[in-house]
């Protein structure tokens, strides 16, 4: 899935068609709209170890709440499924990004998880 700033999205098949139309109708309402989709095993113990922590405990046992920002459990992510977008112009409540998509990401089959304005995926986790 391609940016409105040329960066690219990566997910799943099965969103793909309505991420993309997401992204349409954004730019089409004068905001562009990019971030991260689909994260390796990988990529997600890097996240985890750079929000967590580096011990075993802090990877893989360690309640997502307590990290910063949570961080969820490599394999439990919904990133890791390619099911969730983190958008970068999404940091607070208060954005234009952020006030777009509560407005409209339903309608594309996206959901916020409520603890991070910038995690939107199919299940809101």
């Amino acid at each position: 899935m391609t940016c409105a700033s040329g960066s690219t999205i990566t997910v799943a098949t099965s969103i793909a068609g309505d991420v993309k139309a997401l992204l349409a109708a954004a730019k089409a309402d004068g905001l562009k709209l990019c971030g991260g989709g689909f994260r390796t095993a990988d990529a997600q113990i890097a996240v985890r170890k750079a929000n967590c922590g580096t011990t075993y405990y802090d990877i893989w046992q360690k309640p997502s709440s307590q990290c910063s920002p949570p961080t969820a459990i490599p394999g439990t992510s919904m990133h890791e499924r390619g099911l969730a977008i983190d958008f970068t112009s999404c940091d607070t409540r208060t954005t234009a990004c952020y006030k777009w998509l509560a407005a409209n990401a339903a309608d594309f089959g996206l959901q916020n998880l409520p603890s991070e304005p910038w995690h939107w995926s199919t299940n809101g986790r």
